[in-house]
C-alpha cells in the first residue's frame, strides 16, 4: 500500500502532458480531448519542454488550460500562433 507522500504526489508537467496525449488518442479525432492534445503539442513546439511543463503544472493547480495566441506584433507571423498562454 502506498504511503501518504506517494498518494499526495503532484503530477509533473511531463506526466500531465503525457496524460492529455493518451486521453486525446483514446477519444480520437474530432473530440475536444484530441483538439486539446494538439494544442499542447503545438505549445510544446513553440515554448519548449521546460516552459510548457511549468505552465501545465500551474494550469493543473489553478484550474486553467493552455491556449495558443499571437504575439503583440502580428506582422512577424500572421498565420500561426507563436506563443502559449494560460486561460
Amino acid at each position: 500500500m502506498p504511503d501518504l507522500s506517494q498518494m499526495l504526489h503532484a503530477m509533473t508537467g511531463k506526466e500531465i502532458f503525457d496524460r492529455y496525449q493518451l486521453i486525446a488518442l483514446a477519444k480520437g479525432l474530432g473530440s475536444q480531448e484530441f483538439h486539446y492534445g494538439n494544442i499542447l503539442y503545438q505549445a510544446l513546439r513553440i515554448e519548449g519542454e521546460e516552459r510548457l511543463f511549468e505552465m501545465l503544472e500551474l494550469a493543473e493547480n489553478t484550474g486553467k488550460r493552455i491556449a495558443l495566441s499571437y504575439s503583440a506584433s502580428p506582422d512577424d507571423n500572421q498565420y500561426e500562433p507563436d506563443t502559449a498562454v494560460l486561460i
